[in-house]
């Protein structure tokens, strides 16, 4: 099975670094969303910092983020993840895309890869499904390219969060459990800061 070309936005492609930047600690999951039918990616919402397993909470989240999709004409693309542990997917980030390919057979996990995001370059190694329910590594990111003015958006981004520490901001579904005032579906607030330094 061949992954389609997907173009990442510099907000979707910030978003789940700045989400891992946040909670430096902890396994960190997300969604990708995109219009319908088609392949730029617009959006990245993070879920949990916490509740890591597949779990009620974990379940809720995902429900959560498709009513935003419906009141916003989109869909959810793909999840990122980023492991405090190991390499990989791991076993929640399989199963959460075993659930989410039943809707869409396209679905991809893009995992960050702290030795690429060190080094300023791409900083995800994409997973796509097989034609058995697993999915495997792609062996580059050329099915996945950055939408973005600046050749040099992984780098800046870097820069960005040491200096300006602009992921102090982030919020996830978590965060939503201790404050329901957490802006966490659309983070405004980090969504803004990333066009203000990196657009």
């Amino acid at each position: 099975m061949t992954s389609p070309q997907y173009t990442l936005t510099p907000l979707s492609y910030s978003l789940p670094i700045l989400h891992a930047a946040a909670h430096p600690s902890s396994t960190v999951l997300g969604v990708f969303l995109s219009p319908p039918n088609q392949t730029e990616i617009d959006e990245a919402i993070p879920l949990i910092h916490t509740h890591t397993t597949l779990s009620p909470i974990t379940e809720v989240s995902l429900s959560l983020v498709e009513e935003y999709c419906k009141l916003r004409n989109k869909r959810i693309v793909g999840i990122y993840i980023a492991r405090e542990l190991g390499e990989g997917l791991g076993r929640v980030g399989e199963r959460i895309l075993g659930a989410l390919r039943e809707k869409l057979e396209d679905i991809f996990g893009l995992v960050l890869d702290n030795d690429k995001l060190s080094k300023g370059q791409f900083a995800y190694i994409p997973y796509i499904p097989t034609s058995s329910a697993t999915f495997k590594p792609l062996p580059s990111s050329e099915s996945f390219t950055i939408k973005s003015s600046s050749t040099d958006l992984p780098s800046k981004l870097l820069q960005i969060i040491r200096a300006k520490k602009i992921h102090r901001n982030i919020r996830d579904f978590d965060d939503n459990l201790e404050d329901p005032d957490a802006d966490w579906l659309e983070n405004a607030l980090v969504k803004n800061d990333i066009q203000k330094y990196l657009s």
